[in-house]
């Protein structure tokens, strides 16, 4: 069983290499630096499971000329400062960085454990015209990594335009996808949560970073006055399709009631079960009203399909 885990992201503002007004405040690595550190401190405050951090962070608006400048190997100084973060708060924690090998650089997504271990590196399979003139070379591996409130699928920005990547994370069992960005993304994210059915966590370098559930909704989002938002998820939600279904949401709500959460879709025909207390089991509330998961019920409708006649009958009738 999956936990329930609060999930928090941030951004930064920073958008170009100007001066106020048309920023918060000109860009400086250092500066930059301490404000993300500054976040994750805030996010351990407030007992996160996992905190991100946008696109290489600390160079946010900087011109991709002064890349190399900025990029340091992975046992630099900037890495361990972060892993110390992460460990000083027991905090899950993904950031950007450019990272400096031995081939050359790389735009990477850091992924580090409560203990401040580094759990994996994501080097961004899809950099820029601008990035790769500044240095930077492409990844080539899909990054999804086990943790202990599930398997962290890692993307950063202009990856987003290519959907084989989102694919191949599902089908290395992401639960959660932390995309760290220069820039918002907007609705593909939400495309790609309900898609693949997995939660979509994006961390932004200029005003919009956004917690997006399985079903494709925002939770929260960052603005240009608040760089922090959090949420308690359940990780465990599960989704169910209103065929034969829909008249048992009041017999559940009854029987459970401030224990879970009851949500639905009017327009898609589906509803969403969450846990509100931990001990709870969906399981438990799945096997006591004999509800059939989305896919388990789309698999059936599939069989009956190649089958062309009638499967076993679900109760009530469909409009769809």
């Amino acid at each position: 069983m999956k936990k329930l885990a609060r999930i928090a992201t941030t951004s930064l503002a920073t958008l170009e290499p100007f001066a106020p007004p048309y920023n918060l405040s000109e860009p400086d690595p250092a500066e930059t630096f301490a404000r993300g550190l500054a976040l994750i401190d805030a996010a351990g405050a407030q007992h996160a499971d996992l905190v991100c951090l946008p696109e290489t962070f600390a160079a946010a608006g900087l011109p991709s000329a002064r890349i190399a400048e900025v990029a340091e190997p992975i046992d630099g100084p900037s890495f361990a400062a972060l892993s110390a973060r992460a460990r000083a708060n027991r905090i899950n924690l993904v950031a950007g960085a450019f990272l400096k090998r031995a081939g050359g650089i790389e735009n990477v997504s850091v992924l580090f454990g409560r203990d401040g271990e580094l759990i994996g590196t994501y080097a961004k399979r899809h950099p820029t015209e601008g990035e790769i003139e500044g240095g930077v070379r492409p990844g080539s591996a899909v990054g999804v990594f086990d943790t202990d409130i599930g398997r962290i699928g890692l993307a950063i920005c202009f990856d987003l335009n290519w959907r084989d990547l989102w694919a191949a994370m599902k089908a290395e069992g992401a639960d959660i996808v932390a995309w760290i960005s220069a820039y918002e993304g907007g609705f593909p994210l939400q495309a790609y949560a309900c898609l693949h059915d997995f939660v979509v966590v994006s961390a932004v370098q200029s005003y919009t970073g956004k917690i997006i559930d399985r079903s494709g909704k925002v939770l929260a989002a960052t603005s240009r006055w608040g760089r922090l938002v959090s949420v308690n998820l359940d990780l465990d939600q599960r989704w169910f399709h209103t065929d034969g279904q829909a008249e048992k949401l009041l017999a559940v709500q009854a029987r459970y009631g401030d224990r879970l959460l009851v949500e639905t879709r009017g327009e898609e025909h589906l509803f969403f079960i969450s846990r509100l207390d931990p001990a709870l089991s969906l399981d438990e509330v799945v096997k006591a009203f004999g509800l059939i998961e989305l896919g388990n019920y789309l698999a059936r409708c599939t069989a009956a399909q190649e089958r062309g006649g009638p499967s076993a009958p679900v109760h009530g009738t469909s409009r769809d």
